[in-house]
């Protein structure tokens, strides 16, 4: 048996027991109402007006009745804590019946008065909890009492004229409602069995897909169509930034783009497929809607149900760019083979017509099949290393003190002097999160374009590293140069693969510093300022732990 089944089985016994501790209490609380009933016929003197003739004791009658009701309650403490279990109290309190009702019989002059009927609703009660075999004994128990009462009284009373026709056919009428009950009781446990099994099945099926729902990484929000948020998994609240969600939260308050979002969709069912951009650290999420009830919206807008599907965006463009990787890689290596072998050899042989040739217009053209070999050499150098891209490793960097690093090393590259590249930092103790290596790749691509693209000396180059945090509390960097800008037909497909303004540039390299950037939670976008400069502003993730304190420069 399984864990599940056998938890099944469990819930099934307890919830039986439940419902058979419940019955018996309520046929408890019968007895006591009965048993009052009888109390209030001796209070009103109604019993010697109820039976017919000198037979009554009304003496034994409240007796008796005072008898059964005081029985009853103590049979309602018994049943409070369950003591003794269940079938010896069903015993004990069938016995009691039929004891109690052949009494008050024998006081109301036996089987004419029709109080024996009562044994009738005590056997039937005693068939849903007990077996047929014991419930037939009580009732032939039930039977034997009422002509040992005839008999008794036959022998007691003067003149009296036995009924054992009337008590045969009561005892027969037990034993027929005793196997009718009995059916009935077989055939209703059976369906409380198998309703208690499918209300267990659907419980079980409730709880796995809740388990499976919380533990999803998309992020599930159930919402009213008036905003109401009804439910919401662990993956959703960490991609709005939430801990939990209190009572009568809505999604405005949540957040108030996605609210917008759905209200947008809400109206025309169109999906937006454009990220929203949150603040606060929080990554951008790409949201997908879907009416639970399909009429919902239509009949009754605000009681309608719908169901909200939250994905991280950066990782879904990350899967894309993983997919295009593959794609490249499998481009790049058929490149490898088919273009750089004869390329090598092409440059080859230009080289060795430049050493043998004296014809200056031959050595012209040796010198464009050159030029333009090192050109196809550096697009498949590029793609090769777009293709063998990997995922960056995160690093806490203080970007101040690294880009002083950084800038050393650039400067003396490309014989600059230190106060061409300036930084500034605020403050500069600021940490992000980022892989060090493809900073490293970042910078060196935007800055080198600083100065292939300025069309000026070496001497009259200006690069200008800023960086702050902004007012969502998220930090960025500005690479700005005073070259001549770009225009804005340019700017639509700078970040475009293989486009490019350059004879000599191979339109792979801004292309690739975007696919870095992004791989590591990061993005970029080019800024227009007043003075025509050209900005490349880069925001990145802020990490968790800074500085206490934090000197401005």
């Amino acid at each position: 048996m399984t864990n599940t089944q056998y938890q099944n089985t469990n819930i099934l016994s307890t919830q039986g027991n439940a419902d058979a501790w419940y019955r018996l209490q309520l046929f408890n609380y019968f007895r006591a109402l009965l048993a009052l009933c009888f109390i209030t016929v001796y209070l009103n003197d109604w019993v010697p007006e109820l039976v017919p003739g000198n037979y009554s004791h009304t003496g034994l009658f409240i007796t008796v009745s005072v008898t059964y009701l005081l029985t009853a309650l103590f049979f309602t403490t018994r049943l409070a804590i369950k003591k003794p279990g269940l079938n010896p109290q069903v015993i004990f309190h069938t016995l009691f019946d039929i004891a109690c009702i052949t009494l008050l019989m024998h006081a109301t002059g036996g089987v004419r008065t029709g109080l024996g009927m009562l044994l009738i609703i005590s056997i039937s009660m005693t068939s849903l909890f007990l077996p047929r075999r014991l419930t037939l004994l009580f009732a032939a128990i039930a039977t034997l009492s009422i002509i040992a009462e005839q008999v008794y009284s036959q022998f007691v009373y003067i003149n009296y004229s036995p009924a054992f026709t009337q008590a045969g056919l009561l005892g027969i009428l037990i034993f027929i409602s005793a196997f009718l009950a009995t059916y009935s009781a077989r055939r209703l446990k059976e369906s409380e069995k198998r309703a208690e099994e499918t209300r267990a099945e659907l419980e079980t099926i409730v709880q796995m897909n809740e388990h499976i729902i919380k533990n999803m990484r998309t992020g599930i929000l159930v919402i009213k169509n008036d905003g109401q948020v009804l439910m919401a998994n662990n993956a959703a609240l960490e991609l709005l930034g939430q801990t939990n969600l209190e009572k009568n939260t809505t999604l405005q308050d949540t957040s108030i783009d996605l609210y917008q979002r759905f209200l947008d969709w809400n109206d025309n069912a169109i999906q937006n497929h454009k990220p929203i951009k949150q603040t606060h650290g929080l990554p951008d999420i790409q949201p997908g809607f879907s009416h639970i009830d399909q009429n919902s919206h239509l009949s009754n807008p605000p009681q309608g149900r719908t169901l909200i599907f939250i994905e991280d965006a950066t990782k879904l463009a990350q899967r894309f760019q993983q997919v295009k990787l593959a794609s490249l890689g499998q481009l790049t290596a058929s490149i490898a083979h088919e273009i750089r072998n004869p390329l090598a050899a092409i440059n080859h042989a230009g080289q060795l017509l430049a050493e043998t040739s004296v014809n200056a217009a031959d050595k012209k053209l040796t010198g464009i099949i050159n030029t333009h070999a090192k050109r196809l050499n550096n697009i498949v150098e590029n793609v090769l290393q777009l293709s063998r891209q990997q995922r960056g490793v995160p690093e806490t960097i203080n970007i101040y003190r690294w880009l002083l690093m950084f800038r050393e090393e650039f400067v003396a590259t490309h014989n600059l002097q230190a106060y061409q590249l300036r930084i500034a930092i605020n403050p500069p103790g600021l940490l992000i999160v980022f892989d060090s290596n493809q900073l490293h790749q970042v910078m060196w691509n935007l800055c080198s374009n600083a100065i292939n693209h300025s069309n000026m000396e070496n001497s009259n180059i200006m690069i200008s590293i800023q960086g702050e945090i902004d007012k969502d509390n998220l930090p960025y960097i500005d690479i700005i140069d005073n070259g001549p800008g770009i225009d804005e037909e340019t700017q639509n497909h700078i970040f475009d693969p293989f486009f490019t303004t350059s004879s000599e540039g191979t339109g792979l390299g801004l292309y690739i510093t975007k696919e870095v950037i992004e791989s590591n939670r990061a993005n970029i976008r080019l800024v227009a300022l007043p003075t025509g400069d050209t900005c490349f502003r880069i925001h990145l993730q802020l990490a968790q732990e800074q500085p206490q304190t934090i000197k401005n420069s």
